[in-house]
């Protein structure tokens, strides 16, 4: 007698299976190996039948409509992953979103893109088998008998926030624009930012198209670092938007890169100005589509596992539903009673999320202003590379304050302007105020459509074009006085305007100035001198705005959110230190970390009820324990204690339990996770390092297959191989500061950074005191995977 899962099984052998192969056509021997295995299979094609296809370049052939449409038709699509090729990552996005087998495969045999494979992150966490021969592939193919496709749902529709957009982690003009543009159509958007995330994972694609009305791609040229990673995610992305009927807007900068095959679904544009009628067209499509109704796609969830929401780890992408489960901490009711100038943490840490809580309540009362800025690097490494560098130290000072007091107050005005466009109408109390703000403002063309970002570049080339012409020879540094750096900055009469602010505000509650972002262009090259004097300039220019409008009983508080390593490189270069207080939002208390999940949980339309507690509701979401631990602890104590690493644990262990129709998450829906997320937090802690030591990159992989406890010398000496010696105590610092080591202590524990509350001095000097010689270190378990950590 057959159980009925064997039974099903055989059911499913009888049935002959079809589908297509995809590949790319260089190297050849990809193609080659490919035929003779698929020669090799034709006595089996009763039970599988595969063809595949060659790759053709010849233009003005549209191949795209009949390889789409056999892939709709087929039960599988394998896809020869060895060199990784937009055509073909496409055509993997395309044929998930179709709800079909995906079955990735790679050859070992060959070179291929190990370090795009990582660094783009989507196959490695769809996972994929290798080969090395025909015969072995062969063999792989005729074992393809599980069809089932990943499970996710296409019918929740994100509706405050229907648009996802895919960013490059470098910023240019093009991107500026395109998030400007967005903003002016008043589309809500939730984004995949490499600068923030590091990797984009295949079910936070999968899950975010699915979300949306609408996608929109820049494709990067040839000539812009990381095209190749970005235009690879941009192809996946595009592949699923397509099959799931999204309204897709793929753009290009002239004709590079995209391959003929796809032309006809990319939009090319020549200068920054055609973006706008895009997106316009794009907005009115979207607006279309939230009027219509369409079948659903795939079947409604039904397991509690499937309907279970996590919300997304970034805030930037859960603003309209992030306070219905934020956690009000000690720190954020201290950002709110305007306790603190600065609020530091490291990569989702909350810096993001406190501030939108923190913005989003001040709003609360209209008589109050609120300025929430956030700017991309990209101006200010214009602003510093073409004035910044041409100056002698005294005077950058000056002229960077003088800088931020300027575009402060143009923002201000801004802000006030465009608050009570209409109110100030109605307000005679206003009018005659308004109206001598406005006139004030406009005096320059720095005033323009767009958002904060568009204008403050348009200030940045104006500076940089003005000191530009007033220089006879570049190569000799020009040395200005006060008085022309003035006039170099300013094309607003400056009393006049601080004038007519004060006036203006007098009739509001008080002021609020929050800026975030400020270090986010940053690390390409590492935090420089520059850098932070540029943040110390910022918050001058905050202190003097705010003394200026408490002379005049106005309330004004100002705060800037930045990376504790910035924070710890400014406070050393400043001479009065604890004058600026500050407040650190990195997370030390397990508990808290769970209270985090558990409100997630209770905001999921699963009938959780509200009192429930965090265990009650664990246990129905995962096994208890794991390799004798906990699991809500195994997991916790992987995450380096980053809300956003926890999140996006739990949800790599969700996805692989959802698409193998667990009710619950079990061992290996875990073990499958933790590899998926190891790898994803080890790119992204390597980009971390790298920006504050750019020569540090690629550090971590030098402890690929180590032991899990390493001596002090042991490290020594792999740094020291790696970096060279006079590095290596420097080195071993940054692993220690972000917890990729702990020291061990004599009771068998591990101290790790955020077992000290980030007291980096605590754990230096535990190591003195036991000396490097004698000190043991151990790798943090949220790495062994990735690493392949021997444990």
């Amino acid at each position: 007698m057959f159980s009925d899962a064997q039974f099903a099984t055989e059911i499913l052998l009888m049935k002959s299976l079809s589908g297509f192969i995809a590949y790319p056509s260089q190297p050849i021997a990809i193609g080659s190996v490919i035929s003779q295995a698929l020669n090799s299979l034709k006595p089996d094609a009763a039970k599988i039948h595969l063809t595949s296809w060659q790759e053709n370049d010849i233009a003005g052939r549209f191949l795209i409509d009949p390889i789409l449409t056999n892939i709709s038709i087929s039960d599988v699509l394998v896809a020869d992953i060895t060199r990784l090729n937009f055509n073909v990552i496409f055509e993997i996005g395309y044929a998930i979103g179709r709800k079909k087998r995906v079955y990735l495969v790679r050859n070992d045999a060959l070179t291929g893109s190990d370090t795009l494979i990582r660094e783009v992150g989507i196959f490695d966490t769809l996972g994929y088998n290798q080969y090395s021969n025909s015969d072995e592939l062969a063999t792989l193919l005729r074992a393809i008998v599980d069809v089932k496709p990943l499970s996710f749902d296409a019918n929740q529709i994100n509706t405050s926030a229907p648009v996802y957009l895919v960013l490059p982690r470098k910023k240019t003009d093009l991107e500026i624009r395109l998030v400007s543009r967005i903003k002016k159509a008043r589309l809500q958007f939730r984004s995949f930012d490499a600068e923030e995330l590091g990797r984009l994972a295949a079910g936070e694609a999968i899950e975010n198209v699915a979300k949306s009305h609408g996608i929109v791609l820049p494709l990067l040229s040839k000539e812009r670092i990381d095209f190749e990673v970005h235009n690879f995610r941009a192809a996946f992305v595009a592949g699923l938007a397509m099959a799931l009927d999204k309204i897709l807007l793929l753009l290009q900068e002239g004709e590079d890169p995209v391959p003929l095959d796809y032309r006809d679904l990319v939009k090319s544009f020549r200068g920054l100005d055609q973006i706008n009628v895009y997106i316009a067209d794009f907005a009115t499509e979207v607006g279309a589509r939230f009027q219509s109704t369409s079948s659903p796609i795939v079947s409604e969830p039904k397991t509690f596992l499937e309907r279970l929401n996590l919300g997304a780890s970034a805030a930037e992408n859960e603003l309209q539903d992030l306070g219905n489960y934020y956690i009000e901490t000690d720190e954020y009711r201290r950002a709110l009673s305007g306790e603190v100038r600065v609020v530091t943490g490291r990569k989702g840490a909350g810096k993001t999320a406190l501030f939108a809580q923190v913005r989003n309540k001040l709003r609360q009362d209209r008589s109050r202003v609120v300025l929430d800025l956030k700017p991309e690097g990209f101006q200010l490494l214009k602003f510093r590379e073409k004035v910044l560098d041409y100056l002698e130290e005294g005077t950058k000072e000056h002229t960077i304050t003088a800088f931020w007091e300027y575009l402060l107050l143009l923002e201000i005005c801004h802000k006030l302007l465009q608050k009570d466009e209409e109110f100030h109408l109605r307000d005679n109390r206003l009018y005659e105020p308004y109206r001598l703000l406005a006139q004030a403002y406009k005096e320059d063309e720095y005033v323009s459509e767009g958002d904060f970002s568009e204008r403050m570049l348009k200030l940045t080339q104006r500076i940089a074009d003005d000191f530009a012409s007033s220089q006879t020879d570049r190569d000799e540094l020009k040395y200005l006085k006060t008085g022309q750096i003035t006039e170099l900055l300013y094309k607003h009469n400056l009393t006049a305007l601080r004038k007519r602010v004060i006036e203006y505000l007098k009739y509001k509650k008080g002021l609020w100035l929050l800026f975030d972002n400020l270090d986010k262009g940053w690390p390409a090259h590492g935090v420089t001198p520059e850098d932070v004097l540029t943040l110390r300039c910022l918050i001058d220019a905050m202190s003097k705005i705010e003394r200026e409008l408490r002379k005049h009983n106005i309330d004004c508080h100002g705060i800037v959110f930045i990376r504790n390593d910035v924070y710890e490189l400014l406070v050393a270069n400043t001479p009065d230190r604890g004058k600026v207080a500050s407040i650190t939002l990195d997370w030390t208390d397990p508990e808290l970390m769970r209270e985090l999940l558990r409100r997630r949980f209770l905001y999921t339309d699963t009938g959780i009820a509200d009192n429930s507690s965090f265990d009650e509701i664990w246990r129905q979401i995962a096994t208890t324990h794991i390799q004798g631990e906990e699991t809500s602890h195994y997991l916790i104590d992987r995450s380096l204690m980053r809300p956003r690493a926890l999140i996006d644990l739990v949800r790599f262990c969700r996805s692989h339990a959802v698409n193998l129709r667990h009710d619950r998450i079990e061992v290996a829906d875990i073990e499958h996770g933790e590899e998926a997320y190891s790898n994803e937090l080890l790119s992204n802690i390597d980009f971390e390092i790298q920006d504050v030591e750019p020569s540090a990159a690629g550090l971590l992989y030098e402890f690929i297959e180590s032991n899990e406890v390493l001596s002090g010398t042991d490290i020594y000496n792999i740094l020291s191989k790696a970096v060279g010696e006079n590095k290596a105590g420097l080195m071993l610092s940054l692993l220690l500061w972000y917890g990729f080591f702990g020291v061990m202590r004599e009771d068998g524990e591990t101290t790790y950074i955020y077992s000290v509350k980030y007291d980096i001095k605590r754990l230096e000097a535990m190591l003195k005191k036991r000396g490097l010689e004698n000190a043991s270190f151990k790798i943090n378990p949220a790495f062994w995977r990735a690493l392949e950590i021997r444990n």
